[in-house]
């Protein structure tokens, strides 16, 4: 795990000196902001694709027959993450007041009644065996969480993903734990220079597995390994994204799916590939997916 760590510290150098270029903030939170809402909404089970999820953000767009409520989950995620960036750009803690307003917007037109407001019931996660905590101990065990938080914010990233693990498991809310606690950490990721953590669909079991791990058997090992693997992951996509020019004529260039098609292997091993350095994208949509020259 140290060496983990210490690829992530030299990503973060590298990060830094990125953002320097006002261009490459603006184009980076314009891809975080769609990139996140349909990562973390997929793993709920929002079945928008990418490019639903960017034309409805975007160009408040509905482009498909899908229930209206996945639509909604897309918008107040990209409004949620807006608000954070407020929140870091004025200096702003991430206290319980300032979670509850993110709360608040995830489940805004939702849930009305429970949006930005501790659950005060039992709740249960579906397929799961774990207990979560009775609902009259929820303040007080979001009390301790935003003392510990405070105490351990010169320890990130591992306090950042920690973060998400402990509120998931205190499971304050009727609904929407998920999808806050992801940015609750993300924003914390943020403020301290790295970049948030996508976990994509293809993650979605390793990641609730390794939080069950952790509830059932108290053992952390497995979801902090997987969680900074997804960091460092998530700054090498960034930088490259960053690095390489960004292409505003496509058509010689092929989407990462065609691209694998073509070189006769999955999806997930040009993925992998990208991800240790093998290759390198020939360039990006404007929308930040990769593209790949025919003759890579």
């Amino acid at each position: 795990m140290e060496k983990l760590l210490s690829e992530i510290e030299e990503n973060k150098v590298k990060l830094k000196e990125l953002l320097k270029n006002p261009a490459n903030a603006v184009e980076l939170n314009k891809w975080l902001k769609t990139e996140l809402a349909y990562t973390s909404n997929a793993i709920e089970g929002n079945t928008l694709t990418r490019k639903e999820t960017q034309l409805v953000i975007e160009e408040n767009l509905t482009s498909s027959p899908k229930p209206l409520r996945n639509y909604i989950e897309a918008v107040n995620h990209a409004r949620a993450f807006e608000k954070i960036l407020d929140f870091i750009s004025n200096g702003s803690n991430f206290d319980e007041r300032n979670v509850l307003e993110i709360h608040r917007l995830i489940l805004t037109g939702l849930d009305d009644a429970n949006a930005g407001f501790y659950r005060n019931c039992r709740v249960r996660i579906s397929g799961s065996d774990v207990i979560l905590p009775n609902p009259l101990k929820v303040p007080q065990l979001m009390t301790e969480f935003y003392d510990w938080l405070f105490e351990n914010l010169n320890e990130e990233p591992i306090t950042a993903v920690m973060a998400h693990l402990k509120f998931v498991s205190i499971h304050p809310f009727v609904d929407g734990n998920g999808r806050t606690a992801r940015l609750l950490m993300n924003a914390l990721l943020l403020q301290s220079g790295y970049t948030p953590i996508i976990i994509r669909p293809a993650d979605r079991k390793k990641y609730l597995a390794a939080i069950e791990k952790f509830q059932i058997n108290n053992d952390n090992e497995t979801y902090l390994k997987l969680m900074l693997r997804l960091l460092k992951r998530t700054m090498n996509i960034v930088i490259n994204m960053l690095t390489v020019p960004i292409e505003d004529d496509s058509s010689e260039l092929l989407t990462i799916s065609k691209f694998a098609k073509l070189k006769g292997v999955p999806v997930s091993t040009i993925r992998y590939w990208v991800d240790i350095g093998k290759i390198k994208p020939t360039g990006y949509t404007n929308s930040g997916y990769m593209l790949f020259s025919k003759n890579m």
